[in-house]
This record gives structure tokens, sequence and C-alpha cells, in this order.
């Protein structure tokens, strides 16, 4: 790919994006969004970032494996996803995370 090939493929991604995201910006403040919908919404973040994050968990090199003993991101996930719940906030939830990592890396 050349270089002017490049730019118009980006300039037509930043366009798609932006044409795509505009008329939510432009009639958000016209629209009343119902309270069932606004409530469904809060759930799509945290379900893609589920999504995301689930098969680096589970699935290794050989296969699905949810064996904690074999398994050795089940553990700081389940700390991380503990603390998520406890404080509401994602920063020490992380932080759990890693250090649980770490832990467990001195561990084994």
């Amino acid at each position: 790919m050349n270089t002017a090939q490049l730019l118009v493929t980006l300039l037509g991604c930043g366009l798609v994006t932006y044409l795509t995201r505009m008329p939510a910006l432009v009639f958000s403040g016209r629209l009343k969004i119902p309270d069932k919908v606004r409530r469904f919404m809060t759930y799509i973040g945290p379900s893609i970032l589920t999504a995301l994050i689930a098969p680096s968990v589970f699935i290794t090199d050989t296969g699905l494996n949810v064996n904690p003993l074999t398994n050795l991101y089940i553990l700081p996930a389940a700390v991380t996803i503990a603390v998520s719940f406890i404080w509401k906030k994602p920063f020490p939830a992380i932080l759990a995370g890693i250090l649980a990592a770490f832990l467990l890396s001195l561990v084994i």
C-alpha cells in the first residue's frame, strides 16, 4: 500500500466514523431516551469488556482451560472481579489483579 492509498484509507475511516456518530450527537439533546433503554445501555460497556477479556483468561494454547490449578490467569481474574465488586472502582481492581498475578508468579 503506497502513501496515497494509506491516506485515502485513513480519511475514509475517519469519515465513516464521523458520519456514524454525528447523528447521535446532533439529536441527543432533542430526544428523550426511555429509562428502560438507559438502564440497558449501562450494561453495554461491562458486557463488551467481559467478551474481550474472558477468552484471554479461559482459552490457552491447549484450548479451553477452566482448571485454576493449571490455568494461572483464573485466580488473578477472580481477585480483580472481587475487588471490582467490592470497591466499584477500576483502579484498585486493576492493582489487585496485578498484585495477585505477581504473588502467584512468586509461588509457582
